[in-house]
């Protein structure tokens, strides 16, 4: 399979997206819903984490501060590209890459999709013990082949970048009651990897008094690439839409 990239596509309006992909995930999961948002005239940019897309072997060289500077670098990419509103989207643990963005950057809404609030796994808890035993976690059975076609696979991911998952969202759990920005909350019922619970926790813990959450009963943890995937861009679509408008009705008035 072709190696994933970072990928941009540059719209006419001064409005940017950043799109953010889940651990160990790449930046195909998020195509579709990038070239989607693009037909409005977005300026879609989405980052290829440090370490992902390439070999289990690099993915271990690297920690969560590492794909967190590859999130940095695509606000100030999509800065440099002359957007002046910047909104972020993030599926799974880029869900709480976003979280983590919008507290220290100006974004005007976020999205988030599956966030790794919680994880199902019950060895979860106890994997930086592990780490010393087994080096890596094997994969477990394939997906539905109509989203496993779509994925950049590791047939293994390194424990110690599983221990540095466990940091990122222990933070990220301290310091969600500081996001204040508009936020649309997504979670499928059928998530086999983040606890559908997260959703919820998510709602009740994050200091945005604009806040929404929708759930999907017929998607997996891949929710982009699920059966659902055409309502899931459409709501997307609609959250972002609504706060563009919202934005240019006020500056008219001003």
């Amino acid at each position: 399979m072709e190696k994933p990239t970072s990928f941009t596509y540059r719209g006419d309006r001064q409005i940017g997206v950043l799109l953010i992909h889940g651990f160990s995930g790449s930046t195909k999961e998020l195509t579709g819903l990038g070239r989607i948002l693009h037909e409005q005239g977005l300026t879609v940019h989405a980052p290829l984490l440090k370490g992902h897309g390439l070999t289990p072997e690099e993915m271990g060289k690297t920690t969560w501060v590492d794909w967190w500077g590859s999130v940095k670098e695509g606000y100030q990419q999509l800065v440099r590209e002359g957007c002046t509103s910047i909104f972020v989207i993030g599926h799974s643990m880029g869900g709480l890459l976003a979280l983590k963005l919008a507290q220290y950057e100006k974004i005007e809404g976020i999205v988030t999709l599956c966030a790794a609030m919680k994880v199902r796994d019950k060895r979860f808890a106890i994997v930086s013990l592990l780490q010393h035993m087994i080096p890596y976690k094997r994969r477990k059975k394939p997906k539905a082949d109509y989203i496993e076609r779509e994925l950049y696979i590791y047939d293994r991911v390194p424990l110690k970048c599983i221990v540095s998952l466990h940091k990122l969202i222990t933070n990220v759990q301290k310091m969600v009651h500081y996001v204040k920005q508009p936020i649309l909350i997504i979670q499928s019922d059928l998530d086999e990897t983040v606890d559908p619970l997260s959703g919820n926790i998510l709602y009740q813990r994050v200091g945005s008094e604009e806040k929404e959450l929708v759930t999907f009963k017929d998607s997996t943890h891949m929710i982009t690439l699920d059966l659902e995937k055409e309502m899931v861009f459409d709501r997307v679509q609609k959250f972002l839409l609504d706060r563009i408008e919202k934005k240019v009705s006020l500056l008219n008035v001003q």
